[in-house]
C-alpha cells in the first residue's frame, strides 16, 4: 500500500474512547470489592465487567484499521471482527459523518459511506398517485444532478465507539484522493435507521 502524506488512517487502540470504557468496565469489575455486602448481581456485574475489559484490551493491542481513506479508496473496519470493507474511489459516492447519539461519557460518532452497488436494479416507479405526487414535487425542490448522483447507490456505516473521526483529515484526505466524492458532515444527532 501506499503511504502518502495526505493518507489519514485511524487504529483501533488506546485512544481517549477505549480508555473511558475500559475504566467502566474496570469499576464493574471491581464492584464486588466496593460494595458494602455481598451480592450475587454484583458478582454477575463483575463478570460482565471483566470480560468486556478484556474484550476491549484486545481490541486496543489488535490495532486493527478502523478507518483508512488512501489514494487507493477507503477501508472500514470493524472492531470485533476482522472483516474491513473496502471501497474503491470510482464505486464511492459520498461520505456522511454525524453523531449518532451519545454514550455514557462521550457522543457516538458515526461514518456512512453510499458507493454504487453494480448489482442493484433500478427500481421501478410506483404508478400509486400520491408517490407520483411525491416524486414530481421533489424533482422540482431537487438538482436532478444531485438525484442522478445516488440512484443505484448502497450504504455501509459504522458507529466511532473506540475512535474518533478528525473532520479536518478526512475532508483533507477525501481532497487529495477523491474530489469527486461529495462530503457530509452533521454535528446534531440523527435519528438511527
Amino acid at each position: 500500500m501506499d503511504d502518502r502524506p495526505d493518507t489519514y488512517e485511524l487504529r483501533f487502540g488506546w485512544n481517549g474512547p477505549t480508555v473511558r470504557w475500559a475504566l467502566v468496565f474496570l469499576l464493574l469489575a471491581v464492584s464486588p470489592l466496593l460494595a458494602p455486602f455481598p451480592l450475587w448481581a454484583l458478582d454477575v456485574l463483575s463478570v460482565i465487567g471483566l470480560m468486556c475489559l478484556c474484550m476491549t484490551a484486545l481490541i486496543a493491542f489488535l490495532r486493527r484499521v478502523a478507518l483508512r481513506v488512501g489514494p487507493e479508496g477507503l477501508t472500514l473496519g470493524d472492531p470485533f471482527t476482522a472483516r474491513e470493507e473496502f471501497f474503491a474511489w470510482p464505486d464511492v459516492v459520498s461520505v456522511r459523518t454525524g453523531i449518532t447519539g451519545t454514550s455514557l461519557f462521550s457522543r457516538v460518532q458515526e461514518i456512512d459511506v453510499r458507493y454504487r452497488a453494480e448489482a442493484a436494479e433500478p427500481r421501478e416507479p410506483s404508478d400509486l398517485p400520491i408517490i407520483r405526487r411525491i416524486d414530481d414535487y421533489l424533482n422540482t425542490q431537487v438538482d436532478s444532478e444531485f438525484l442522478e448522483a445516488f440512484r443505484g447507490t448502497s450504504e455501509s456505516s459504522r458507529e466511532s465507539v473506540f475512535w474518533r473521526i478528525d473532520h479536518s483529515r478526512l475532508e483533507s484526505a477525501l481532497t487529495a484522493f477523491a474530489p469527486h466524492v461529495r462530503l457530509f458532515a452533521s454535528e446534531a444527532p440523527t435519528r438511527r435507521r
